[in-house]
């Protein structure tokens, strides 16, 4: 009977100071483990985003300029050979129409005869280099251009998930006349 009552004693026990220590470094460890698997995902997340947003640009500026270049009657701006960060190019539907496109600054502009400016990429990202290269031969029989373009994307506040930079090249030739 005495037997009996000590275990009763010793079952009624609360848990001990060792035991709150090791439960709460359990926790702990469990909360700083999901903590930072949770801000892995949402850096991933930004930098998933901010890549986007680069190859957007960059595929919607490419597939304009095309567009237009295989639509040109000539490149008037650069002359052949040379390379510029404009281009200006003589259209010709129904009368002659150019089309201009300059970096400014940051931005791609994008105008029509003296029509408004037009900006070809978003406020998201930053052209850093653009060059257009007159690859067409000094007889005209073909008339190609290369555009080369550096786009990053914008990162005010320096953080390295926003950090992101792409080169895009392609060669277009004008169709013939």
């Amino acid at each position: 009977m005495i037997l009996q009552s000590t275990m009763k004693i010793k079952q009624q026990q609360g848990i001990t100071m060792i035991e709150t220590l090791v439960y709460l470094a359990l926790v702990s460890g469990i909360l700083l483990a999901a903590t930072s698997f949770a801000w892995n995902i949402i850096n991933n997340r930004t930098k998933a985003f901010s890549i986007q947003e680069v190859e957007q640009n960059g595929r919607f500026i490419t597939q304009k300029i095309a567009g237009v270049i295989k639509e040109a009657n000539a490149i008037t701006f650069p002359l052949v050979g040379n390379t510029a960060s404009n281009l200006d190019l003589e259209m010709n539907d129904g009368g002659t129409q150019t089309i201009s496109i300059n970096l400014n600054g940051d931005d791609l502009e994008w105008q029509e005869d003296a029509g408004p400016t037009v900006l070809l990429n978003s406020n998201q990202v930053r052209i850093t280099s653009m060059d257009f290269v007159n690859m067409s031969s000094t007889n005209n029989r073909t008339q190609n251009i290369k555009l080369v373009m550096i786009i990053e994307h914008v990162n005010p506040a320096g953080r390295t998930e926003y950090e992101f930079t792409e080169d895009f090249e392609t060669t277009i030739e004008l169709r013939d006349q």
